[in-house]
């Protein structure tokens, strides 16, 4: 509470004296009592952890479970018999290990690209008055009780009370949110709760001196800062899963209980058949109990959590040729699933960087710095402190936003090749810096061996001291204020040779907003996104950049963080529906409020740069942080960095979240459909007593097709326009739709009965000799074109696109390629004999009807849509008549 006593109290209750600083032996007290001014840092999973971690999920689970099983039945049949049968158990142990070695090796890679980019708490050297002289130490050797000198372009390290202030401006956006520089003052004294972004006797670790100079006590260093305690709480983050996540884990319990319930049928009716038969035995219960376990397993996708692995993984390498760094796989499908991004302004929405934008004279405004006056040129570049940094042919400026916007507006001028060479022509007489008692900077300089005094500042200060009528100043408040009523800032500059100030003209400035903002909020609006502002600006600037964006239309969709600071959840969530600003926010109200947007069903992404936008970025379902601008705080909180702080990446990185949902249901939609088909027929094998038609080696190649190439090739569907101008899948909605859950059961049931019709009919005419051949083959052929049926999860037709994933044709081709040579070469291997030309024509077009039969189906529906359309709009014109 620094800010409530003044610095004298500050000092002595420190015991310190600002002329002699810390001695050795109170500083050694210091560090031991305060701490040392290191913020503490997460500790790293070990590779243990990450392998347990990625285990955790439901479906890994499953399979884990599903492996143990089957291994444990193939083990003991070993034992038992000398038969070798552990291909199905094998088979989940590689989707197991596929799986977790893809999570593990491409987060490991974006968290070795992330600690390259983020080098936390850099190495920055201080000057602090120690022993009664000046030394330049490390920040991580500032320990309470130091005296500081603060100057422009320091950062500041640590939290401390102002003891002299000259002109001192401090850039807070990081940690407040405010865009523009906060002009301190040490000789005040504020009251408790004044909140932090206007604690102007005080500095914070992680912003900076924008310019004058200063001195501060260090009150608080490390964890005990700000920051530190925005840091701390970001160690706290409860493990929620994502809601792709949450809908896997539904699915998983579901296939289970399905499975448990089709296996413990078998059982039960299997095991009254024998005890009607009187053929009942330990052995014949035992072989029964292994069929079960293998009927169990077949009901499980363990080709979900690999084609998951996949999906995430291929998405995870385009996003960062597209600038946005994923750091937690999942995040890249969670994206995909955003309803509401909750975005920070300055430095996201906007550039955070002031710019002129107009300079105005006699009526007349221009953007072209050629053309100001010779005088304006000396105003914008004598009677200014910012500082030019010079790097190869690279000029930037160090100072305060609104000087270094003035000196970049002059660059290119025809009539100043070198800024610093221009100021060198005029002898700077005097200067007297801005403070918050006369509102401007005024600065004598030499022209032509006379003095001429140049002023700059707030409109209402320089105005009345200028040669102006009433009506000339009310014309120029006027034209100002229109400016100022759209959050824009606005300077008045003058000069006076000796016959009293002259009116120059009024400077217009603001923070830019980045230009791809305005397309990415147009295009998040198409795909029913909303989006929230949250800052720590005013509420009239909040209001004016979110209007410009067409995130608020109204000034009745504004609120500042203090109205809704004491408001219960229940009232805050019926606000949050009509509200799409909030302005003075903090960190906690951030937080708060992504929290219970979370709890309206709502999928959260927060986007930000600043230390103060940390904590809701941990929060949301999806963190986004600025790579380039962001604190190293704010980055270490995220899912995502922007590598290139483009708004526009984050509906980018949308689209393909919202394709690789697309993906992961057309494989979900194949795998449960040859899962049923699987299920269905040898669940009736078993009831009628009928022996699976199908050995070992043929269930092991069932499931490479079923799990393997042509199922992933599912994940690699390219991504369709009509994606972004689809609604936002909700949280609690299943990943299994109506529509597909009524294709499942269909082509399930379909594809299972024509199997099990011919496996007890041979309606093919296969003949005793060919029909294992036959319908081991007609089971893949089934699957192989069910896959391209999957392809399109709507009701259009699959023709529209076939060619277009032609990674998946090469696939068909290659597969149906392989099934001859194992039927007509390979047929002693797997236990089966070559088939006919003829027997294989009539087996494809069989397998084929899947199709056929689906496209008839699509088209009917396609036909009765257009009808009730027609039917609607004609009864719409007979109402109208």
């Amino acid at each position: 509470m620094a800010h409530t006593k003044s610095f004298e109290s500050v000092l002595k209750e420190l015991k310190i004296n600002p002329s002699v600083g810390l001695t050795s032996v109170k500083r050694q007290e210091n560090s031991r009592i305060f701490g040392k001014n290191i913020l503490s840092k997460q500790k790293k999973k070990s590779l243990a952890c990450k392998i347990f971690s990625a285990l955790k999920e439901p479906m890994m689970i499953i399979l884990v479970i599903s492996f143990i099983v089957a291994f444990g039945t193939g083990l003991g049949k070993f034992l038992k018999i000398g038969e070798m049968d552990f291909a199905e158990s094998f088979g989940v142990l590689a989707a197991i290990l596929l799986s977790v070695s893809i999570t593990l090796i491409m987060e490991g890679s974006s968290e070795k690209a992330f600690s390259e980019l983020n080098k936390i708490y850099d190495k920055i050297t201080v000057k602090v008055i120690r022993d009664g002289g000046l030394q330049v130490i490390n920040q991580s050797e500032v320990v309470v009780g130091d005296i500081i000198y603060l100057d422009s372009g320091d950062k500041i390290v640590a939290d401390g009370r102002l003891i002299e202030t000259n002109g001192l401006s401090v850039n807070e956006s990081a940690l407040t949110g405010e865009s523009s520089s906060v002009l301190k003052n040490a000789s005040v004294v504020l009251t408790k709760d004044i909140p932090l972004a206007e604690r102007i006797n005080c500095v914070f670790s992680g912003t900076f001196v924008s310019s004058g100079s200063g001195k501060m006590v260090v009150t608080a260093v490390g964890d005990k800062t700000e920051i530190g305690d925005i840091a701390d709480a970001l160690k706290e983050k409860e493990q929620i899963k994502s809601p792709l996540e949450q809908k896997l884990a539904k699915l998983g319990k579901i296939i289970s209980i399905i499975g448990g319930i089709c296996a413990g049928l078998v059982f039960i009716v299997s095991i009254i058949k024998q005890i009607v038969l009187g053929t009942v035995s330990f052995a014949s219960v035992q072989e029964l109990f292994i069929s079960c376990i293998i009927l169990l397993v077949a009901a499980v996708p363990e080709g979900l959590p690999t084609i998951v692995a996949v999906s995430l993984a291929l998405n995870m390498i385009k996003l960062a040729k597209e600038n946005a760094l994923i750091k937690k796989m999942i995040a890249t499908e969670t994206t995909g699933a955003v309803s509401v991004i909750c975005s920070d302004k300055t430095g996201t929405l906007t550039m955070n960087k002031m710019s002129v934008v107009s300079v105005c004279s006699g009526g007349m405004c221009s953007v072209k710095s050629d053309d100001l006056s010779d005088v304006l040129l000396q105003n914008f570049i004598c009677n200014n402190g910012a500082n030019v940094v010079k790097q190869g042919k690279q000029v930037s400026f160090m100072g305060s936003g609104t000087e270094c916007a003035l000196l970049d507006f002059v660059l290119g001028n025809k009539k100043v090749k070198n800024i610093s060479r221009y100021r060198g022509e005029f002898d700077v007489l005097s200067r007297v810096p801005f403070d918050s008692d006369k509102k401007f900077m005024e600065t004598k300089i030499s022209v032509n061996k006379a003095t001429r005094t140049l002023i700059k500042g707030a409109p209402e200060k320089v105005l009345p001291l200028c040669n102006l009528t009433e009506v000339q100043q009310n014309k120029i408040i006027s034209e100002m204020q229109a400016y100022q009523h759209q959050a824009k800032r606005v300077l008045a500059f003058a000069h006076n040779d000796g016959n009293g100030f002259i009116f120059d003209a009024y400077v217009v400035l603001m923070d830019k907003i980045r230009k791809d903002v305005y397309s990415a909020v147009e295009q998040c609006k198409s795909a029913g996104i909303k989006i929230k502002m949250l800052t720590g600006d005013n509420s009239i600037t909040a209001y004016s950049v979110a209007k410009e964006l067409g995130i608020a239309k109204l000034e009745s969709e504004v609120i500042t963080a203090s109205e809704i600071e004491n408001v219960d959840d229940t009232t805050l969530k019926k606000i949050l529906t009509k509200v799409t600003v909030i302005a003075r926010s903090t960190p906690s109200i951030k937080s708060r409020v992504v929290g219970l947007l979370k709890e309206m069903g709502e999928v959260v992404a927060v986007t930000g740069d600043g230390i103060n936008d940390a904590p809701a970025i941990r929060k949301a379902d999806v963190g986004i942080a600025m790579g380039k601008s962001g604190s190293e705080i704010s980055k270490e909180a995220s899912d995502i960095v922007l590598l290139d702080d483009s708004f526009s990446t984050i509906v980018k990185a949308i689209s393909f979240g919202r394709n690789v949902y697309k993906n992961l249901q057309r494989f979900i939609l194949f795998q449960l459909s040859v899962n049923l088909s699987a299920l269905f027929f040898i669940t009736i094998c078993a009831f009628l007593g009928v022996q699976s038609p199908f050995n070992t080696l043929q269930l092991l190649w069932i499931n490479v097709i079923m799990d393997g190439p042509p199922a992933l090739t599912l994940g690699l569907e390219k991504s369709d326009l009509a994606l972004m101008s689809a609604k936002p899948v909700q949280r609690e909605k299943s990943i299994v739709s109506k529509n597909m859950l009524l294709r499942i059961i269909f082509n399930g049931i379909f594809v299972g009965g024509v199997i099990l019709l011919e496996y007890l009919t041979d309606f093919l005419g296969a003949g005793s000799e060919n029909l294992s051949s036959c319908v081991f083959t007609l089971f893949i052929m089934f699957q192989l074109f069910n896959a391209f049926n999957c392809r399109e999860l709507g009701t259009k037709s699959i023709f529209n696109s076939l060619g277009k994933n032609k990674i998946m044709l090469f696939t068909f081709l290659f597969v149906f390629a392989l099934q001859i040579i194992i039927v007509q070469f390979g047929h002693g291997l797997f236990g089966i004999s070559p088939m006919s030309l003829d027997l294989w024509v009539k087996t494809v077009f069989t397998a084929l009807s899947i199709v056929i039969v689906s496209e008839i189906i699509k088209l009917l529906y396609r036909i009765i849509k257009r009808k009730k359309i027609f039917v609607k709009t004609v009864n719409k014109k007979v109402i109208g008549a």
